[in-house]
């Protein structure tokens, strides 16, 4: 049977005669012997099993001879020996990516100084929305509520509890205002009756404004816990 020493880099010939790489020469006959009475051609009708067949021949040709045998395993040991390249090894050998981008001590030092800032500028935001809370009641509780009627030039005009008639400018809405309509909900100051305010309610600017304050005060610290980590990492603290 000429076979030469084919496909030795893809197919294990001794795992086609299931006998171990140092068998003797006996141990591989009666393997051939014992498969190919099962995977003979006259024995069967599958493809698959003459394809078999076809490969255990190759197999017994290679092996059976002693210079094939050699050459199969010196090409089988090579073939073994050298490096299987893939996608997974590849990935296995890259450097791992540091999880942190990689900051300078000056870019920490900012993230905490930065945090500290947005920290303080949230409890301003907090003590800003809770005065004009607090002076927006004071005014709502010492100024007299009044439905004023709104003239052509911009002007507004209304009578005080005591019956005299005023007549002023229209004071600038904020909060829920009371729209374009043709009255305006104001109060007035009993010592000053033209000076006015629209009476609307501002617990949506408050609500508002305490949120934008919750969120720095937040954000702050969190920076500042972020660049005080990086710069112990760093050891500059």
């Amino acid at each position: 049977m000429a076979t030469g020493v084919r496909d030795s880099a893809r197919t294990d010939y001794y795992a086609v005669l299931g006998v171990d790489a140092g068998a003797t020469d006996d141990e591989i006959t009666q393997a051939f012997r014992a498969r190919a009475k099962l995977l003979h051609p006259d024995t069967t009708t599958s493809a698959a099993e003459d394809e078999q067949f076809k490969e255990l021949s190759a197999a017994y040709a290679v092996l059976s001879n002693a210079d094939r045998r050699r050459a199969y395993d010196r090409t089988r040991v090579t073939s073994a020996a050298r490096p299987v390249r893939s996608t997974a090894g590849a990935a296995s050998t890259a450097p791992a990516r540091e999880p942190w981008p990689r900051w300078s001590h000056r870019r920490a030092w900012t993230a905490v100084i930065g945090g500290v800032l947005v920290a303080l500028l949230g409890v301003l935001a907090a003590c800003t929305t809770w005065i004009l809370h607090d002076n927006d009641a004071a005014q709502r509780a010492r100024y007299v509520p009044v439905v004023a009627t709104r003239v052509d030039n911009g002007s507004i005009t209304f009578t005080t509890r005591d019956g005299r008639l005023v007549t002023t400018r229209e004071p600038e809405q904020h909060g829920e205002g009371s729209g374009v309509g043709p009255t305006v909900n104001v109060r007035y100051d009993p010592s000053n009756p033209r000076h006015v305010i629209v009476d609307a309610n501002t617990l949506g600017r408050d609500i508002t404004l305490g949120i934008v304050a919750l969120k720095l005060m937040i954000a702050g610290p969190v920076f500042v816990v972020l660049g005080w980590r990086r710069l112990r990492r760093l050891g500059s603290v």
